[in-house]
């Protein structure tokens, strides 16, 4: 089963990355290069909203943004220290390295932290206007780290997954909380 898995795994990160329109290198190189900024400010803009408005709902909802951001950040951190895995580009002569990479390539960074301010953001301001964009964004983000060759479409799945999960969930243990003191 973990042959198949691996085989299935550069099977599509071979079709991405062979097959992409190399056109848009450039474009999806910026786009992982600021990712990470675009969901400190989607995070800050809510902050803003809060300043300029005097909402405390909006506040509440920057606390639950900025610990989604930082628990997906450390989350990721954390598996990248406990599963090594190879890039595939050191591990596949044929993967040509386009973006910057760090050290291991389980789970992908970008995409697990996209995902969770997606998920968040989704759920904190249920509008088409916002979830369609956000989504968008997030899957551009996942599909450009194998696009560039630096990540398999397996760490890409596990940061949909976990990032999803930490963006549902996180927000709603500030719920139980503010249960609990009522």
């Amino acid at each position: 089963m973990t042959n198949f898995l691996s085989h299935l795994d550069i099977s599509l990160l071979r079709a991405v990355h062979h097959h992409r329109i190399v056109a848009l290198d450039q474009a999806l190189y910026y786009l992982s290069l600021v990712s990470s900024y675009i969901s400190i400010c989607l995070v800050l803009s809510v902050l803003i909203a809060a300043i300029i408005k005097k909402s405390k709902s909006l506040r509440l909802i920057f606390y639950k943004m900025l610990t989604v951001l930082v628990i997906a950040a450390l989350t990721s951190l954390l598996l990248k220290n406990v599963i090594i895995r190879e890039r595939p580009f050191v591990t596949y002569p044929d993967i040509e390295k386009l973006s910057e990479a760090g050290s291991s390539s389980f789970p992908s960074g970008h995409t697990l932290e996209a995902f969770a301010i997606a998920v968040a953001f989704s759920i904190a301001f249920p509008r088409k206007k916002f979830i369609i964009p956000l989504f968008f964004w997030a899957c551009l983000v996942a599909y450009s780290r194998m696009a560039l060759g630096v990540h398999y479409p397996g760490d890409v799945a596990a940061g949909m997954v976990i990032g999803s999960l930490i963006g549902f969930f996180i927000p709603k243990l500030f719920s139980i909380k503010s249960n609990e003191q009522s």
